[in-house]
């Protein structure tokens, strides 16, 4: 009984293993072929776990005995990567949440409302801007004031949000084309 390449090799028979990110132990029992038409229940489990044993009556099992699995160097790679993506992305929803932390929420949901009606008035300076018209009354400006201070901020606004998404995208692109774990953990946000 022995592992090679992730495969359990019992005899004549060969079992593929998983995959794992972490080490596990390969315990392996012999069973009723009526419970297993190899006749062999193996146990994967993964540090940590509990441990599996055969559902079926274990007066009709062998324990054959305990092999250790390592990590394969892929799924740890896998693992390293989807890691880092997720430290890149919660890097990138603070920094843009950050862009708009100053305003109320119910005013955040507003700006695609502002946006578009501002853009109608500039294409049409007759154009209907209930919002606009709501905001500016309250304010003392003017419709086309505001309207002029909505598309400014709109501007900077995409300027610094692209410049954030593109920076995460950049990351994102990094990870997936880093070949080893080193090359995963030195993309940083």
């Amino acid at each position: 009984m022995k592992i090679e390449n992730h495969t359990l090799i019992l005899g004549e028979t060969l079992l593929p293993l998983p995959h794992l990110a972490t080490p596990a132990t390969v315990d392996v029992w012999t069973v009723p072929t009526d419970y297993r038409a190899d006749g062999y229940f193996v146990a994967v489990t993964p540090a940590g776990r509990p441990p599996e044993i055969p559902a079926c009556a274990m007066a009709d099992t062998e324990y054959l005995g305990q092999l250790a699995l390592a990590p394969d160097d892929d799924a740890l790679l896998d693992a390293a990567r989807q890691a880092a993506l997720a430290r890149i992305n919660a890097a990138c929803s603070a920094a843009l949440a950050a862009l708009a932390a100053s305003y109320p929420d119910g005013e955040v949901t507003s700006w695609a409302q502002q946006v578009r009606e501002a853009e109608a008035l500039a294409h049409d300076a007759g154009a209907d801007t209930p919002l606009l018209s709501a905001i500016a009354g309250a304010r003392g400006l003017t419709v086309a004031v505001l309207a002029e201070r909505v598309q400014a901020k709109a501007a900077a606004y995409a300027l610094a949000s692209g410049a954030l998404i593109g920076r995460r995208q950049a990351a994102e692109d990094r990870i997936a084309a880093a070949g080893t774990l080193d090359q995963v953990q030195e993309v940083t946000w």
